[in-house]
């Protein structure tokens, strides 16, 4: 047979024909040729299921997770009744990738696994998971997998670092209830020194936010218990001001016009001429008639 012919035959070989020297290879540990024999028989039926599970199991043998990964999810995707089958080869793959210590690999197997089981606890690799997403800034992908990280941790210290990093998402997502939440159990429990300050600064800075919250709402009352966590120790001194200016809009709804200067005035206290917090709060005291307010904060105590 002539070269041209040989070529002609081999481009016209079927998935099956590949499939079967694929299997053949696969049988004899040959697994980077399995590989190739099974992606030549994809490129020929890109929707065979079989030979998706055949390619992901054999990049998995040769360490082609990039190749594993989208394979494995792909089955899954094409058919529905092989997910689990899907998800027990990403959990290989993960394995695989942390044992070699691609750390890219193994994130990019869970990312799959959360696609094709998201009901599947991630386990050992929780955590790795979870301080991926937090690095990503994906808020939502970390609110659902740290619980789980948390759980799972097996050195208490670690476990409240990862509290903590659940309580920051819930805080960039705006969810101050369960942060504040999140935070006072790293304080409390006090196993994490690291992070202690930390969940302080965090509580006050989420209790600020949901206290502005609760007052454009029209909430006054429920603004004010914000407000005044917002003022604890530990707070920073910009988020105290800024509490104290809520205090005062409080006051001021409530009809305490002398308690919403008195607010006012704490506000000033600390911060610098010019500044936004003493610019709101001197125009405030003003607005209540108060045309001798200081132009410049008052010292500390």
């Amino acid at each position: 047979m002539g070269l041209a012919l040989l070529v002609a035959a081999g481009c016209t070989r079927s998935a099956a024909d590949h499939e079967e020297l694929g299997d053949r290879a696969y049988a004899a540990g040959a697994y980077r040729d399995a590989l190739a024999e099974y992606q030549l028989g994809l490129k020929a039926q890109p929707g065979n299921a079989d030979l998706q599970a055949k390619a992901a199991a054999a990049a998995l043998h040769t360490g082609d997770y990039a190749i594993a990964v989208p394979a494995y999810l792909a089955l899954a995707q094409r058919d529905r009744s092989r997910a689990g089958e899907a998800a027990d080869g990403l959990e290989r793959v993960a394995r695989a990738a942390l044992a070699a210590n691609d750390r890219a690999a193994v994130v990019s197997a869970l990312a799959a696994l959360r696609a094709v089981a998201p009901e599947r606890p991630l386990g050992r690799y929780a955590r790795l998971a979870a301080l991926d997403a937090t690095n990503r800034g994906d808020s939502a992908a970390a609110l659902a997998i740290l619980p789980s990280a948390v759980a799972t941790v097996g050195d208490p210290g670690t476990a409240d670092s990862l509290l903590y990093l659940y309580g920051m998402a819930a805080a960039r997502a705006r969810d101050c209830t369960t942060a504040v939440a999140a935070f006072e159990g790293v304080i409390r429990r006090q196993r994490a020194p690291a992070v202690q300050d930390a969940a302080r600064e965090g509580i006050s800075l989420c209790a600020l936010i949901e206290g502005q919250r609760m007052l454009e709402a029209g909430k006054p009352a429920d603004a004010e218990s914000w407000f005044r966590r917002a003022t604890a120790p530990g707070a920073p001194l910009e988020v105290t001001r800024g509490a104290f200016l809520g205090l005062g809009d409080v006051r001021l709804a409530q009809g305490d016009v002398p308690g919403a200067l008195e607010s006012y005035q704490q506000a000033l206290v600390g911060g610098a001429a010019g500044d936004t917090i003493t610019q709101r709060a001197q125009a405030k005291i003003k607005a209540l008639g108060k045309a001798d307010a200081p132009t410049a904060p008052p010292n500390q105590p």
